[in-house]
């Protein structure tokens, strides 16, 4: 096993009671590759390997968090666990990895005798929040991109008669429609330009490839989900 003073800078602050009291609460687990690592209130320390840590989307595919390597922290409280239970999180073995694991009650009982630890976790979890956040919001943005497709197919679909590809509508008042800022929606109509799927003028979008942009609405192209 590794060196814990190396995981964790709060091990010389220790007492040896303190430290043969962690080291009795670790229970060492061995993964293989793709392995499916159990989910559960604790601190996960990587003492070999690589662990990566995944957000299941609902359409099946995935996307990775974090990762976790030599002498790295992965910390599950249980507020945590429910917070981000909506996100599916999920752990897996990249290659055949060690993990020393202290279940939540035993680190729980550390954090109270010792700010040391206190400040550790609250590291670690501001790191693995920032990342999960990122996600999310990049998901979200994901879908409100989709939204707009969506609002511009159904314009489309309804003025088919009267040169329905072009869509006389501010930023503004699609901002509305949809649901969103101005900021968001000038952002996404950027990104369904630069996959060439619209153009704009002044007060107006103008479809230019109808099969494109409903292959883009329908998830069929733009995915960043890992799979």
């Amino acid at each position: 096993m590794i060196s814990l003073n190396e995981a964790f800078p709060f091990w010389n602050s220790l007492t040896e009671l303190e430290q043969e009291e962690v080291l009795d609460n670790i229970t060492i687990r061995q993964y293989r590759t793709g392995e499916t690592i159990k989910k559960q209130a604790g601190l996960y320390l990587v003492s070999d390997g690589y662990i990566m840590v995944y957000s299941n989307h609902e359409n099946g595919r995935r996307r990775v968090v974090f990762s976790a390597q030599w002498l790295d922290s992965i910390l599950f409280t249980p507020t945590f666990l429910k917070d981000s239970n909506s996100t599916y999180l999920e752990l897996i073995s990249r290659e055949s990895s060690e993990v020393c694991f202290i279940n939540y009650d035993a680190w729980r009982r550390f954090e109270i005798k010792r700010p040391e630890v206190v400040d550790f976790s609250r590291k670690v979890l501001s790191e693995q929040m920032s990342a999960l956040t990122f996600v999310l919001y990049a998901k979200m943005e994901k879908d409100l991109s989709k939204r707009l497709a969506l609002f511009l197919l159904r314009h489309f679909e309804k003025n088919k008669e009267n040169n329905g590809s072009i869509i006389r509508i501010s930023h503004e008042e699609l901002a509305d429609l949809i649901g969103s800022t101005r900021e968001v929606i000038t952002r996404n109509i950027s990104v369904l330009k630069s996959e060439g799927l619209i153009e704009t003028g002044r007060g107006k979008i103008r479809i230019i490839d109808e099969n494109k942009l409903r292959e883009y609405a329908n998830d069929q192209k733009n995915n960043n989900w890992e799979k």
